[in-house]
């Protein structure tokens, strides 16, 4: 009985160290559903934190662009305003300019039609004197009524 007993109490010694072993599928304690939880939560965490910063270093690039966007447009703006300046002062320029040649035209036009229409005068006046002073001279020559039609048509004709 003795050898019986020394041989069950060793089967039980084997069974026990076979079962004392760890199993094969873990066995959730009562904080194990906490810690994954709590792995999860600090995971994101950090991948928050990560996207904030990205965010933040985009938001800064975007003001920086935005600033100089304002920047560019003042200058910009400064500088159409003083092509529109140039371009009243030119407009200004060129009326002045057509109107002082317009002007110094026609005075010169009319100064010149002056001495045509004196010229012409003149030319008529002396046309005149010599067309009677060679009716003179037939009438001197020739002493005929026939000259004297002739004179009447020659006057017509100036």
């Amino acid at each position: 009985m003795l050898l019986l007993r020394k041989s069950l109490l060793l089967l039980l010694s084997v069974i026990v160290a076979t079962c004392a072993r760890e199993p094969s599928i873990p066995i959730c304690s009562k904080y194990d559903y906490e810690e994954r939880l709590l792995e999860r939560v600090l995971r994101n965490k950090f991948a928050l934190e990560t996207t904030h910063d990205e965010i933040a270093k985009t938001n800064a690039k975007v003001v920086d662009a935005l600033k100089q966007l304002v920047e560019e447009k003042a200058k910009v703006e400064s500088t159409l305003a003083v092509i529109e300046k140039n371009l009243i002062e030119m407009e200004s320029r060129l009326s002045d300019f057509i109107s002082n040649a317009s002007n110094n035209l026609n005075s010169t036009l009319a100064a010149n039609v002056v001495t045509m229409v004196k010229a012409a005068s003149d030319i008529k006046a002396n046309a005149s004197v010599t067309v009677q002073q060679l009716v003179n001279e037939v009438h001197i020559l020739k002493g005929t009524k026939s000259n004297q039609v002739y004179t009447m048509y020659v006057m017509r004709w100036l």
